[in-house]
Parts: C-alpha cells; structure tokens; sequence
C-alpha cells in the first residue's frame, strides 16, 4: 500500500510552516496526522481550524482526550491509542 508522505515540519515554509508550528506550539508534539494533511495547505488549514473549535468548546482538554481514548480503544486503532496516550499525559 502506498502511503502519503509526511512533511517535516523544519523543512516546511510559509502558511503550512506557520500552522505546523502552531500545532507544536499548542499540542507540544507535531502529530502525523497533521504532517500528512500539510501535503495540502487548505487541508491542513481546515483541520488546524477544526481542532481549534473544539478546544472552545464545553469540554476541556482532559475530557476531550478521555473520549478520543475511549474512541481509539473501540476503533482498534494503535496509532490514536498511542498518540492519545501522549497527548492526556500533557
């Protein structure tokens, strides 16, 4: 299977560096997730926005990670258990 490469965020210029950069800045780790989706600048702007109106939402922080664990648990998915593993221990 074919896989999308990741940008590197020290390697990225412009819009995409400066989103890339604000994610490192809010989350302190630059997740796959978002290198992937900055192949394209409207992605990852529209996924940085995306993330962004959630964290103004009722919930805070613990509780969004407790539900995207609970979700990755369900989904079986390695990838979000580990990176929400990381994500809740900040």
């Amino acid at each position: 299977m074919s896989r999308i490469p990741a940008i590197d965020p020290s390697t990225a210029t412009g819009t995409i560096k400066t989103l890339l950069d604000g994610v490192q800045k809010g989350l302190g780790v630059t997740p796959n997730l978002f290198r992937v989706a900055a192949q394209s600048t409207p992605v990852l702007e529209a996924l940085t926005s995306m993330f962004g109106a959630a964290s103004k939402g009722h919930l805070n922080a613990k509780t969004r990670e407790a539900i995207a664990l609970t979700v990755s648990e369900i989904d079986a998915c390695d990838y979000c258990l580990s990176a929400h593993s990381l994500l809740g221990k900040r």
